[in-house]
């Protein structure tokens, strides 16, 4: 099974994680050359991108892409580019007819609270936290005023590329009722409650319901994962469509799926049920009726955040239940992930600890905790459901299996919870905003051996060495790696 793959941006969690998950089951994702991937802000070349899927698309049985990725070259390109609307519609054009099921996502624009423009308009290094406060006070009906201290010409320019990017969402929700998308992944990136993002949401999900398209389109946190999301769909769809896996969403404290995660706008379950629908997974509500089950471990209620404001402890019996929980339902017979959202951009230790000594890693169908909850669930849920559609199917590969659930570890928590951290603190990074490297190979050097001894304190995780040709920083920052495994593979 071959799957063409048009992803959000360069980066592994969306050029290379689809992968991963697809060869769980044995199939194969073909990427776009790296020409017409962007690099950062610069955008990739789109017709060259145009004309490769085009070609590959007659040798292809679907398709998973961003639609981003297509109209302009990538994710940060569409927040800070400025091609009328009329030249990216024509962009996707190229869907029109094909034959084979096109799986696309579409990503509803944040407004992060951050004096920081690395992914966003210039104007953000600037103005970035008084626009946020903007968003929330005109969902809230309120408008700029006299006394607005946002200039007028960039209150227009952020709007303006608002109002076009939520025009592109209705134009994407059309192709998915006239049949040119056969699933729509709508993603609300980094969103906050009161905000312009959560307004486009409710807008989105009150389209959805009017064009009758719950079966077909689903609205909810999420951006980076969902190129995977997206694949185990097409996977479902193509191996099991008439047995699609029965999923629990399960937590050993059941008043943790109530709570809303950092960076969302509605309760975690909602997040997890949005996520296991989007890769294919039925819901049902006892465990003992499932086939599979994702475990959540919830969020804490804090304002810890392990990129900014780093736990100075985590609740050591909330991570022993909840590691109770996942090994009793594996006993039980059941397929189960893990999604840890307890803080988000990294993993709680005392979890991987928990985990660990149970001997539970090698027994999981996935595992994950990166970033917001929505990435997070998304990816635990795509690994999960892939597995079960597998062993079905009697394609399954264990060993990619494994390999999704080390590398996750090695990054979630290795990285993420323990070396960068060090590493900004070796290089004074900012607290609340992204850095540069300017020697990433003393920071890869750095980081292999702050991942190793990370992994070494943890009895009962027995992992290779991560060397310094393991580790390379895909945009030149610690907030996120690029990770090899210790065979030697490249992202």
């Amino acid at each position: 099974m071959r799957i063409l793959l048009v992803p959000l941006d360069e980066r592994p969690v969306s050029a290379r994680l689809p992968h991963l998950v697809a060869a769980i089951a044995g199939a194969e994702v073909i990427g776009p050359p790296a020409a017409a991937l962007p690099s950062v802000r610069r955008s990739g070349d789109l017709e060259l991108l145009s004309s490769w899927f085009r070609n590959a698309a007659a040798d292809a049985d679907g398709v998973v892409l961003s639609l981003e990725g297509l109209g302009f070259g990538g994710l940060i390109p569409s927040r800070i580019g400025d091609e009328p609307i009329e030249d990216v519609l024509a962009r996707w054009s190229v869907l029109r007819g094909l034959a084979i099921p096109v799986h696309a996502s579409v990503v509803v624009p944040r407004a992060p609270d951050a004096l920081d423009a690395f992914e966003e308009p210039e104007y953000w290094a600037t103005w970035g936290p008084m626009l946020h406060a903007l968003s929330a006070r005109m969902a809230g009906g309120g408008r700029a005023d006299a006394a607005e201290p946002v200039p007028a010409d960039i209150r227009t320019d952020w709007l303006r590329r608002r109002l076009r990017q939520h025009a592109l969402g209705l134009a994407a929700l059309g192709m998915a009722a006239d049949g040119r998308i056969s699933r729509l992944f709508m993603g609300v990136d980094d969103a906050a409650i009161p905000s312009l993002s959560a307004l486009a949401q409710a807008d989105l999900v009150a389209w959805t319901t009017r064009l009758e398209l719950h079966d077909r389109v689903v609205v909810g946190p999420g951006a980076d994962e969902t190129g995977a999301v997206l694949t185990a769909r097409l996977l479902v769809d193509r191996l099991a469509p008439d047995a699609r896996p029965r999923v629990a969403i399960a937590c050993a404290d059941p008043e943790g799926l109530e709570r809303v995660a950092p960076y969302e706008t509605w309760p975690v379950e909602s997040t997890a049920r949005a996520q296991v629908e989007a890769a294919g997974g039925v819901l049902v509500d006892d465990p003992a009726d499932a086939d599979a089950v994702l475990v959540v471990h919830a969020p804490d209620g804090s304002s810890a955040d392990w990129a900014v404001a780093l736990p100075t402890d985590t609740d050591a019996a909330a991570a022993r239940r909840t590691a109770q929980f996942a090994w009793q339902l594996l006993d039980a017979g059941r397929a189960v992930a893990v999604a840890d959202v307890a803080q988000p951009n990294g993993a709680d230790p005392a979890l991987v600890r928990e985990l660990a000594a149970a001997g539970a890693f090698g027994r999981l169908d996935g595992y994950a905790a990166w970033n917001t909850a929505g990435n997070t669930l998304g990816t635990a849920a795509a690994h999960l459901v892939t597995a079960v559609v597998a062993r079905h199917r009697g394609v399954f590969d264990a060993a990619a299996g494994t390999r999704l659930v080390r590398l996750r570890l090695i990054e979630d928590f290795g990285y993420m919870s323990v070396a960068r951290a060090a590493l900004r603190r070796d290089l004074g990074s900012p607290v609340d905003r992204h850095d540069r490297i300017g020697d990433p190979d003393a920071a890869s050097a750095f980081v292999a051996d702050r991942i190793d001894e990370a992994l070494a304190s943890v009895p009962g995780l027995e992992m290779g060495p991560v060397r310094p040709e393991h580790v390379r920083f895909p945009w030149n920052r610690s907030f996120e790696i690029a990770l090899a495994d210790a065979a030697g593979e490249r992202p």
